[in-house]
């Protein structure tokens, strides 16, 4: 519950300190420490992976074709910012997530590497032809590298220490609670960057934005109701945080290398949202365990 206060604190605070969009520097590194002291937990073998992982990535393209067309109807630049969500893999703050709402953390890990898979061989092919762009093979290294080491160093990072620093892992174990405070502020820099971006960069009609947010927030619901449907027996919040909880920033890096700034309005409401989301998700995960209990 407390940390589902401060999840909704942090979001108030980046709505209403606009200023802190000059920290999104801060983004990436706090998220791989995160994610290492996630990794630190999690073995990396067969076990992490599983059928439905493979159909929750295959549903990437259909659903973000889907919404990129019924968008359209509307304008083509909400259906480039619904095409985005759609297409974006998992998260990779969800292992945090899960092991926030003491779920199995491996399953996540396993979800980020087929739906990023899944995601870097769609990207070349459906934005040349949707859009008429074409990724060089100095920007498709670039995307390569961004996701890669964002998850890659951690990944290693975490199952050296785990496998030959049994001292170090166990005193990164005790530190490892304490890291919650960088999710917090990756949660108010991502929404202090909605907030300017709504208030001194986007002269977008009040209509747009409010199409544009119901828009978000149904996909963002199927894919949460979905995804916790898709999942083995038993771990349907790791399901639901598979296909529900997008990778934004990378939707973010993509509309502004090569849509443009408007389309960067779906990904931010998504932030907005999901955050919220899954603070309520938190809330009603943990009362279930305790009446379980």
């Amino acid at each position: 519950m407390i940390k589902s206060v401060l999840i909704l604190v942090a979001l108030a605070v980046g709505l209403l300190l606009p200023e802190l969009e000059a920290y999104t520097f801060t983004l990436r590194p706090f998220l791989m420490i995160l994610l290492f002291f996630s990794f630190l937990e999690v073995r990396i073998d067969r076990s992490i992976f599983s059928r439905q992982q493979v159909i929750a990535a295959g549903l990437l393209l259909p659903f973000g074709l889907a919404a990129y067309y019924l968008g359209s109807l509307y304008t083509t630049d909400l259906g480039l910012t619904l095409l985005l969500m759609g297409l974006a893999p998992t998260a990779v703050i969800t292992p945090v997530l899960a092991q926030l709402m003491n779920r199995r953390a491996g399953y996540m890990v396993g979800a980020i590497i087929v739906t990023h898979a899944v995601f870097a061989l769609m990207v070349p092919i459906i934005l040349p032809a949707l859009l008429g762009v074409s990724l060089s093979l100095r920007s498709l290294g670039t995307l390569v590298w961004t996701i890669g080491s964002t998850v890659a160093g951690p990944l290693v990072l975490g199952q050296l220490v785990r496998r030959y620093a049994s001292r170090v892992r166990n005193t990164l174990r005790r530190i490892g609670p304490y890291a919650f405070a960088l999710f917090l502020s990756n949660i108010a820099v991502a929404s202090g960057s909605l907030s300017y971006y709504l208030r001194y960069e986007s002269d977008t009609p009040a209509a747009f934005i409010w199409v544009c947010a119901v828009s978000i927030a149904a996909l963002l619901l199927l894919n949460f109701a979905l995804g916790s449907r898709l999942a083995p027996a038993g771990h349907r919040v790791e399901g639901s945080l598979a296909l529900g909880r997008k990778n934004t920033m990378l939707s973010i890096w993509i509309a502004l290398e090569y849509i443009n700034p408007l389309t960067v309005l779906g990904p931010m409401l998504y932030i907005l949202l999901q955050n919220l989301f899954v603070a309520g998700q938190i809330v009603i995960v943990d009362r279930r365990d305790r009446r379980r209990g």
